[in-house]
Formats: C-alpha cells, structure tokens, sequence
C-alpha cells in the first residue's frame, strides 16, 4: 500500500497542474486514504515559483472542489448501499486495504451523532475524521445542499492553510526543495487542524446555540432498542420523514446487550419517543409506568411515548405492530384462510396472535421448544400443512446476512396458502422463495413496518 501511494506520489509531482490537484484531492477525501499534505504544499509551493505557471489562489479553488468531488462519492455510496453494505465494505479486506475498518466508520458515526450537521464542516479539520465524514451523512441522508455547503466551507478552510502554509515557506525559503516542504507540513498538519477547531470553535458553539434555540425548542431525540441492531427499518423511515418535512429532530440506533441497560439510557438521553424490537418487546414492561390496552392485552411493545410534567418522566408503551400487520394482512385473506401457523413465540409473535384471534383466525403457535397448546417444528407434517393455510414467520431465520428459514414442509404447501414473513430484509427470504416456488402468495414485513411507524408517530404527537 506504501509503495502504491509513494508511486502515486511520484507520479503526481511529476504532472502537477490544476487537473491532477483536483484529482488527488478527490481521491483524499473519498475512501482511499491519500493525505491532503502531499497534495497542496507542493501546489501552492509551485505556484509561488516565478515560472511555475500555477495561480495560488486557483490551486485553492480546485483543490476545494476536488474535496468536495471526493465527499460525495462517500455520500451517495453510503446513501445508496445503507449501513449493511458500508460496514461489509469497511470489514472486508477490499475495506482494510483502503485503511478502513468498522471502528473508524463507528468512530466518524458517533462524531456525526454527537455534533449533527456541523459535524461534516468541523470533522474536516479532524486526521481521523476528515475521510470519513461523508459516510455517516449519507447515511443519516443529511440535505445535499445542507452537507455540499458545509463540506466545501470546511475543505476550503482546510485546503487554505495548506496552501497558505506551503506558499509562506516556498517564499520563504527558496532553496527549500519539494520534499522537504512535504516532510515539514507533514509534521504539523494535525496541529494545524486542531488550531484550527479552536479558532473556529466558538462560531461552531453560536451556531450551534442557534440550532437549539430554533423555534424556542430543543431537537427531538427518538430512538429503537435491540441487539443486535445493525441496520433499522424506523431509523431510516424517520429520518428521511425528518429531512422532507423540516422536522427538528433525530432517530438513533441504541443497541444494548442487556435489557438492565434500559434505565441508564432513559436518564442520559432526553427521548421523546422510542421504538422496541428483538429481544426486548416484553422484557421492556417492567420499565414502564403504564401500558395501553392493546398493548396489555397483546404483552408485548413496540412503542414507547416519554411525557414529562411537572419535574416527572412517565413512559407508557404501545403495541403498533398489530395495526400495521393487520392493515397489511387483510386485504390478502380469503375465505379458506381460516387456521395460521405462527412460527416463533417471541414479542412479534404476541401481536400477530392478537390480530388473529380479532379477525377469527384459529391459530396454533410453531416453536423449538412447544408448551400445552403448541406444535414443534417435528409436528408439522403434510395433514397440519393442508389445515392450516395461513403461515406467519414471525422469528429472525432469514434475516439479512443469514440465509435461512424455518423447518417445515415446503413441499406441501399448495397455492392455496399465504405465507407472511415479518423480515423486511431481504425483501425475499429463503421462507417466502420456497413458499413463491409452491404456487404460494407472499408477503413481506415491509408494508407492515411502515404502518406500525405512522401509527408511533400518530401516538408521540398525540
């Protein structure tokens, strides 16, 4: 990789001139790490030549839009491909050869998370940042406009102390070769950055205090809980919602390996609302100071609303998988849909019992470990598979990245049947391609998270 970048360097010294300036920055603030200190330097350095034939302040010009040429391919990659995708990437060792992994991508996540928009302006004087800023924007789908502006105000702050450094001592010290620019730039540029943060660091605090105080109210804080969580259906719904609709708030992902982390989170984060999935949608109940009545009546949430009054925090949970996979369900039932299998006994699984014992659907739950009343997966043969015609997969076997689905008999399903998987990604799980190859119809969780979002946010802004 050394020699790769030693080559390129070469490579660039020898052709330096405002087009290969805009390239090598594009490459440096895209995913392949080239530092911005080999580029600038000895452009500004040539152009304070009498005969370099380069304008220092378009070498500031082109570098900045180079900058911002690189920022974007992050951008939109990460807006495109989602956070599955990117993390793959940065594990790999297409990721690790680029001198990404996923701890870098988390850290440039958390500073984005931490100081929102300003990050992608501020995280630009940052050595470990600066690269990888783009990624969590694009991920966040942070405004284009919003995110361009910034991020060429920030690489032209950048990009014009290096060529003001670079400059000052070509005209300095004449006799000052390239490399030697390159070594002593080189040496400074992260104190250049942090002095950099601090000069700017109290017009960063104003900005910021304005965001506050915009509207007289503070951002809105939502948020899921799960584990693990490495991708959200709601954190994407919500923030795109956010963005359209100029909504001054957040969704965050807050993954916790222990359901006893739930009160600590709770006093350090100010939600107004919060989302419950896997594997806490029952273990979450003794938190909370009261339940709704489908909620009770399900066992299960998967919404929480915050109210404060008076100096007191309250937290009452809903259950809005029920109305959404409802809504999504019926229209697809007919008249021989009279009996389900429900695969798993999980959280998920209380909501979808619930909308079937509404709607008169006889139902028998499907698990690994069957209490009085419930089939194993062994019990299931070809008489129960011609019974029972409606068949909701309501555990995690094929969500993405495994590929996999529960143990029953595919082979006896006929086109008679309804096959209905909660997972949303992939559109398609292994479940539903056996149960489509039968003659069966199909149907995703996707209809159903998006009703069950609309529904948490009716019940937030009630």
């Amino acid at each position: 990789m050394d020699f790769g970048l030693g080559a390129l360097a070469e490579w660039y010294l020898e052709n330096l001139n405002y087009g290969t300036v805009t390239l090598l920055m594009g490459i440096e603030s895209s995913f392949i790490p080239f530092p911005s200190e080999v580029v600038i330097p000895p452009a500004a350095w040539k152009a304070a030549q009498a005969d370099g034939g380069m304008n220092v302040y378009m070498v500031l010009l082109f570098a900045t839009l180079g900058s911002l040429l690189g920022a974007l391919v992050n951008y939109v990659l990460a807006y495109l491909l989602g956070r599955p995708i990117v993390y793959s990437f940065a594990n790999s060792r297409w990721g690790h050869l680029c001198l990404i992994d996923e701890a870098k991508v988390k850290k440039a996540e958390a500073y984005f998370d931490k100081h929102g928009s300003m990050a992608t302006l501020i995280g630009r004087f940052i050595p470990a940042i600066r690269q990888l800023i783009s990624i969590p924007a694009g991920l966040a789908r942070m405004n284009l406009l919003k995110f361009m502006s910034f991020t060429f105000i920030g690489a032209g702050i950048w990009n014009a102390v290096l060529v003001g450094l670079g400059y000052a001592i070509a005209k300095a010290n004449p006799d000052m070769t390239m490399d030697q620019l390159e070594s002593t730039v080189g040496l400074y540029s992260a104190e250049i950055g942090y002095v950099l943060i601090g000069a700017l660091g109290v017009l960063a605090i104003c900005l910021f205090i304005k965001y506050l105080k915009k509207k007289d109210k503070k951002m809105k804080h939502f948020g899921i809980i799960g584990y693990p969580l490495s991708s959200s259906f709601s954190q994407k719904f919500f923030n795109e919602k956010f963005a359209k609709e100029n909504i001054d708030a957040f969704y965050d992902l807050h993954p916790i390996e222990d359901i006893e982390k739930f009160r600590d989170l709770v006093t350090e984060i100010d939600f107004c609302g919060m989302n419950v999935t896997i594997p806490y949608k029952q273990q979450v109940i003794p938190f909370l100071n009261s339940l709704d009545e489908t909620a009770e009546q399900i066992g299960a949430v998967n919404v929480i609303k915050f109210v404060r009054k008076d100096g007191q925090q309250t937290l009452t949970g809903y259950n809005t998988d029920a109305i959404g996979f409802e809504n999504s369900l019926k229209p697809l039932l007919k008249p021989w849909h009279t009996k389900a299998l429900v695969l798993g006994t999980g959280g998920a699984s209380k909501a979808v019992a619930y909308v079937l014992r509404k709607n008169g659907i006889d139902f028998r739950f499907v698990s690994r470990t069957p209490k009085d009343g419930q089939f194993s997966y062994e019990d299931i043969n070809a008489g129960i598979m011609a019974e029972y015609t409606l068949i909701v997969n309501c555990t995690p076997l094929g969500m993405y990245p495994v590929d996999a689905c529960p143990d029953i008999p595919y082979e006896c399903i006929t086109d008679k049947h309804l096959l209905y998987d909660l997972i949303y990604n992939p559109a398609k799980t292994l479940f539903l391609e056996k149960g489509e190859k039968q003659g069966a119809t199909i149907k995703n969780g996707l209809e159903m998270l998006h009703g069950q979002a609309v529904a948490a946010w009716k019940i937030w802004n009630e």
